[in-house]
């Protein structure tokens, strides 16, 4: 019996999402691991060059918590970009699987069927999503073909993604136009900089090195970065 196959769908208890879902997980994880990528929480992660390739099973769908439903985002996220591991902030570079897969749906609700849900998606995966993570392998790809990564889209969050694609190749195109916007809006909202204190530091570091040409000090912190990333997803460094 395949997904595409079935007439009746059968729902799961509250109790029974929770391990559902992560059984649902590791269904995807187990057959993708192999051009890999490894499971972290929600996220199917894999380092390639010198970006993250990230596939986001987002089951953030209700302000009560955990609920049947969940949508798939696909994401690059430059390894030296840490906001989104250590500081909350959302996934960037972020496309919808929707937009990537014909025919696929924006959301999907968890069923007793999960298990060829998960095979099913999966072959999608496979099919049409590392043939995109292997287009945009390396950040100088991301920078090669800026019109699919536009600064300022709202949904797609790509502006830190411009913005260490730049710095990691030496680059001021958008990178400080991106970095004054940052500190302009953040500043309206914690004007006293009471917290985000490190992030402000961070982008003002950025700022005085591409103002003086001082790659080095740049080049300086975005290894701290990296490291601080793979630490954080315990990844190791070359894999």
């Amino acid at each position: 019996m395949r997904w595409e196959d079935l007439k009746v769908y059968r729902p799961l208890s509250k109790e029974e999402l929770k391990p559902a879902f992560k059984n649902f997980a590791k269904i995807i994880a187990d057959q993708i691991t192999p051009f890999g990528f490894s499971l972290h929480g929600r996220k199917l992660i894999a380092v390639s060059n010198d970006l993250l390739h990230i596939i986001h099973l987002d089951t953030r769908g209700s302000w009560a918590g955990l609920n049947e439903f969940f949508k798939i985002e696909i994401s690059i996220v430059a390894v030296s970009d840490k906001s989104p591991f250590t500081r909350g902030f959302e996934l960037t570079g972020v496309k919808k699987i929707e937009h990537l897969v014909m025919g696929i749906k924006d959301h999907y609700r968890i069923t007793q069927e999960y298990p060829l849900l998960a095979d099913f998606l999966t072959g999608k995966i496979i099919e049409n999503v590392l043939p995109y993570f292997d287009r945009y392998n390396h950040s100088k790809k991301i920078l090669d073909d800026r019109k699919s990564f536009k600064p300022g889209d709202l949904v797609e969050r790509n502006d830190n993604l411009v913005l260490f694609c730049e710095l990691q190749n030496q680059m001021n195109i958008e990178a400080n136009k991106i970095i004054d916007k940052m500190l302009t809006f953040y500043s309206s909202i914690y004007p006293d900089r009471s917290q985000l204190n490190e992030y402000f530091d961070e982008l003002e570091l950025y700022k005085e090195g591409l103002r003086t040409n001082d790659w080095t000090t740049i080049g300086q912190k975005l290894d701290i970065n990296k490291m601080e990333v793979l630490r954080k997803l315990k990844i190791k460094e070359g894999r």
